[in-house]
C-alpha cells in the first residue's frame, strides 16, 4: 500500500493568500517610482524656468519673470512664485499630481497636493 501526501491542494491556497500581497507591493513600488518621477519633472521645470529667466534680470525683473512663467507652462509647470533677488532669479513652480499615485490616494479617499519645487539661477 502506497502512501498518499495529505497536503494536496496546499500550492493553490498559498498562491490565493499571496497574490494579493505581491499586487499591494507592486503598487506601492509602482506609486513611489510615480511620485519620484513627479518630484524629477518639477525640479526640472524649476531649473529651466530659473535658467531662461536670469539673462533679464538686470535689464527688467518683470520679463525675467514673464519668461520664466512661459518656460514653466511649457514644462506643464505653474509658476507660483518668481523673485529677483541681485542677480539672481528665485523661481517655484508646482506640478498637479497626477498619475497611478493621484488615483491610488483618490481611491484611498486622500487628496495628493500639487509638487512644488524651487530653483535659483543668476549672471
Amino acid at each position: 500500500m502506497s502512501h498518499r501526501p495529505t497536503d494536496r491542494g496546499a500550492g493553490t491556497i498559498l498562491t490565493l493568500v499571496m497574490m494579493p500581497i505581491v499586487l499591494i507591493g507592486i503598487i506601492l513600488i509602482w506609486v513611489f517610482v510615480d511620485l519620484s518621477m513627479l518630484r524629477a519633472k518639477a525640479a526640472g521645470a524649476a531649473d529651466l524656468a530659473a535658467l531662461a529667466g536670469a539673462p533679464y534680470v538686470l535689464d527688467d525683473p518683470d520679463r525675467a519673470c514673464a519668461v520664466a512663467a512661459e518656460v514653466a507652462r511649457h514644462n506643464d509647470a505653474d509658476l507660483v512664485m518668481c523673485t529677483a533677488d541681485g542677480l539672481d532669479v528665485i523661481v517655484e513652480v508646482t506640478i498637479p499630481s497626477t498619475g497611478i499615485a493621484a488615483r491610488f490616494a483618490a481611491w484611498v479617499g486622500v487628496e495628493l497636493p500639487p509638487v512644488r519645487q524651487g530653483a535659483r539661477a543668476g549672471i
